[in-house]
């Protein structure tokens, strides 16, 4: 089974944090995004019990099942809202306020508004044919042809009967 370049970067993650902290992650960064990962088997608490016995040859050995043992998901960001700040909500129009005059010369460099027609309401023209030649007769099907050419042996075979 071929591993994609997303699975081999997460399994060096998990050797390097497991090699560099003694702890088996529960997620992992790649490529500015979260994975969170999950063990199949008890494979985390064979792992972590190897750690605790510093038995090398058995992380080195679980390491090696690990492609295998675990599974990943990427965690969706959230977008934050941002809370307004003060001065934003201090110049804030109130419901009840007038707009202001607009000013004359911004109304005289206004440019008057071009109706266009909707998708839906322009006319559809027919598209070109591409090719300029004559589209051929379609053929019959195999089973068809295969049946006519039966049907001509037949009458050839009554014909040299009747001689």
């Amino acid at each position: 089974m071929a591993a994609s370049r997303l699975d081999l970067a997460i399994l060096r993650e998990i050797v390097r944090i497991v090699q560099e902290k003694a702890r088996v992650p529960e997620k992992v960064r790649i490529l500015k995004r979260d994975y969170v990962l999950t063990y199949l088997e008890d494979h985390r608490h064979r792992m972590e019990e190897a750690l605790r016995r510093f038995d090398a040859d058995r992380v080195n050995m679980l390491f090696g099942q690990l492609a295998s043992k675990v599974k990943y998901q990427l965690v969706r960001v959230t977008a934050r809202r941002e809370t307004p700040s003060t001065k934003a909500v201090a110049t804030r129009k109130r419901p009840g306020a007038s707009k202001p005059a607009a000013s004359p010369e911004r109304t005289a460099t206004r440019k008057p508004a071009v109706t266009r027609k909707r998708a839906s309401q322009r006319k559809r023209t027919p598209r070109p044919q591409h090719s300029a030649r004559p589209k051929r007769a379609a053929q019959p099907k195999r089973a068809a042809r295969s049946r006519a050419a039966a049907a001509r042996k037949l009458k050839v075979k009554k014909r040299t009967r009747s001689r």
